[in-house]
């Protein structure tokens, strides 16, 4: 391994782990967990993409070059955002956030075994549209509650949070079963984390966190396997699962790359050719993709809302892999595009210190936050903008019923139920 640019992000990507491992709670900040996530996925991709001669001539390097300053981008933006937010500065009645987490638990479980009864080409399909995305996107409401009820839980443990934990759980187990997400695991154990430390200053040990990236980094290459032999079966089967390949499935990826990173060498290399920008235009697409439903206003006018975005010709990337978010970053604003992780990283640096003071507000705001964070660097840069106006049209209302509405002279938290 030989390549200069592998070097770079590996340095980069460590380093930034190492600024997360150097101080307590660290490891729950977007540096660490951008660098992991850099390090797991993008990293193992690159050797083979390097030694690859079917590339474009200057592509590889482009693609690497551009990836590497997006990883400085992720840790200069955590540094430029200590400071907190004023918005999310709020007091809970206890018992009404505690009711509110049990009501989003309800809807969102309905939703949830509505989607679970449809038929499996629908729900088990990587790419959803109509119904599915419909039911998916209130049982989010599901998560929502299990986030919120994990944060009370945590400032003041209760019986009824912690049966509107286990009842959520059983829902998120069993998705998470039957699709093997990965973010959606992420996302379900961050919670429990995240919530630990915020509010008792109970982080797990550096090096166990390490450790865990490090497995991470093998055990996600065969995610694809699983989730195949999930979808063939249509349930788990224990025995497929433990033949899993796991150390091969690793190889493999090293030996001849992976397809995230192929299609952002491909994409980054076309914009650049081309100078094909969109300026944005594809976070306005993605918007109207997900939040504008073609059963109400009809699929016409939802398509002409559509910005047409140029892509390279004959580019279709393989059924179950994505850009990555420096692919569309790179499309939007050319190598300026390093600033949507900047600005990604700035926003949640600036929850996150609010977080860290005690607010509740924010304390859910950056737990559900910080997986799309990940997931623009592994996906889209798009799936944190969506992810917020998700929680402003569906998280919002609940959270404003449970505000105490009291002015508060101290930062907290939750004001005791009486």
């Amino acid at each position: 391994m030989s390549d200069p640019w592998v070097w770079g992000l590996l340095a980069v990507s460590l380093g930034l782990m190492v600024s997360g491992l150097a101080r307590a709670g660290g490891i729950y900040g977007y540096p660490f967990l951008a660098g992991a996530t850099f390090f797991g996925f993008i990293l193992p991709q690159m050797p083979a993409l390097a030694a690859d001669p079917f590339l474009p001539e200057g592509a590889y390097a482009r693609a690497a070059a551009f990836t590497l300053l997006c990883a400085l981008s992720c840790g200069l933006g955590w540094k430029a955002g200590d400071k907190p937010v004023r918005a999310l500065r709020g007091a809970f009645d206890e018992r009404r956030l505690v009711r509110a987490a049990a009501a989003m638990s309800l809807v969102g479980a309905f939703f949830f075994f509505a989607f679970s009864r449809l038929p499996d080409e629908q729900r088990l399909a990587t790419m959803a549209t109509g119904t599915p995305v419909l039911y998916l996107f209130f049982a989010k409401l599901l998560v929502y509650g299990y986030v919120t009820a994990v944060v009370a839980f945590a400032h003041r443990p209760s019986l009824p949070a912690l049966a509107i934990i286990l009842f959520d759980s059983a829902f998120v187990i069993d998705r998470l079963l039957a699709t093997g997400k990965r973010g959606e695991l992420t996302e379900f154990a961050l919670a429990a984390l995240l919530a630990l430390w915020f509010s008792r200053r109970i982080a797990i040990p550096r090096g166990l966190a390490f450790a865990a990236v490090l497995i991470a980094s093998v055990l996600m290459n065969s995610v694809g396997t699983y989730r195949e032999s999930v979808r063939g079966s249509g349930k788990v089967v224990w025995d497929d699962i433990a033949r899993i390949d796991v150390l091969g499935n690793f190889e493999e990826v090293l030996r001849n790359g992976g397809p995230e990173m192929r299609n952002a060498v491909l994409r980054i290399d076309f914009t650049d050719r081309t100078m094909a920008l969109d300026f944005g235009a594809f976070h306005w697409n993605v918007l109207v993709f997900n939040f504008v439903p073609a059963q109400l206003v009809g699929s016409s006018i939802k398509q002409a809302l559509i910005i047409p975005e140029a892509l390279p010709p004959d580019y279709e990337p393989s059924i179950g892999s994505t850009e990555t978010g420096m692919a569309d970053a790179f499309a939007s604003f050319w190598w300026l595009g390093a600033l949507k992780f900047m600005l990604v990283a700035y926003v949640l640096a600036r929850v996150h210190r609010t977080a860290s003071e005690g607010w509740v507000p924010a304390q859910i705001v950056y737990i559900l936050g910080i997986t799309p964070g990940m997931h623009a660097v592994t996906h889209h840069t798009q799936w944190v903008l969506s992810g917020w106006v998700n929680m402003l049209l569906l998280l919002g209302p609940f959270l404003l019923y449970a505000s105490a509405r009291l002015p508060v002279a101290e930062p907290l938290r939750l004001r005791p139920a009486r």
